[in-house]
């Protein structure tokens, strides 16, 4: 694989440096998340550290060993937004973008972004919201997605399945969102990547950052492989829901990028 990369705004606004990046495409809090060693920026940085919008070499490697076919020009769109349900807020990619060879999208993917931050806590924890949110029809719209089976007693609040229950809650939100762009697009494969960035050192962070880089490194690599394995055992392809067709093929990456500082 090989390509060339173009990045727009939620605006439709090209991307080619920090600045257009944060103009264009910037955080939901803005200033307060753009900041050196912290997810957007660092992701923004990542996409743009050869001086012109590329696929982070790391990435496209992870992505290369997929061998989901020859590509020529990926288009990237950080922010974009997926509509998840009838239920209200979607899923905000911190990037999405298609695959595509001769002007044809082989396959989608959505970056999920992380430094030291979790996952916006687990399934589970949506299950003390009792109705009329509809938090617990969320979480069983996307379990039954990506696992055919509801997580929760949507009366009740008990947890149907302990293991599900304890899965990231961003995970399955950026899966099946990725899902739905892929099937938007009539394509096979939706690719979820978890871009996890890594202090030079956890020492050096020790010295000069008072976050907890080694919990949260720890937590979001057992999330992670919770999250493959269980993917796994289901054959890793969608599950018919009202919002979801069946048989678009999910593949979960994490890479893991050093910080620019």
């Amino acid at each position: 694989m090989s390509s060339g990369t173009r990045l727009f705004g939620t605006d439709s606004e090209k991307i080619v440096d920090l600045a257009s990046w944060f103009a264009h495409a910037p955080p939901e809090k803005g200033d307060a998340q753009w900041r050196d060693g912290y997810s957007a920026k660092e992701q923004a940085k990542s996409w743009l550290r050869t001086g012109a919008p590329a696929v982070p070499s790391e990435l496209w490697e992870a992505l290369s060993r997929l061998g989901l076919g020859e590509i020529d020009e990926v288009f990237g769109r950080p922010e974009h937004t997926t509509g998840l349900d009838d239920y209200g807020r979607g899923r905000q990619h911190d990037l999405f973008g298609c695959a595509r060879h001769e002007g044809a999208t082989r396959f989608v993917f959505g970056v999920e972004a992380k430094a030291c931050e979790g996952f916006d806590g687990t399934v589970a924890d949506r299950a003390s919201d009792r109705p009329p949110s509809k938090k617990r029809a969320r979480c069983n719209l996307l379990a039954s997605a990506l696992f055919g089976r509801p997580v929760l007693d949507e009366d009740t609040g008990r947890v149907l399945d302990e293991d599900l229950g304890g899965h990231g809650y961003q995970l399955w939100t950026a899966a099946v969102g990725t899902i739905i762009e892929a099937q938007r697009r009539s394509v096979e494969d939706a690719v979820l990547i978890v871009q996890q960035f890594l202090p030079r050192s956890l020492e050096e962070a020790r010295g000069h950052d008072r976050r907890d880089w080694e919990s949260a490194l720890s937590s979001n690599a057992a999330l992670v492989e919770a999250f493959v394995g269980a993917i796994h055992e289901v054959g890793a392809t969608a599950h018919q829901t009202a919002f979801v067709a069946p048989g678009t093929r999910l593949h979960v990456l994490k890479v893991e990028s050093g910080l620019v500082g």
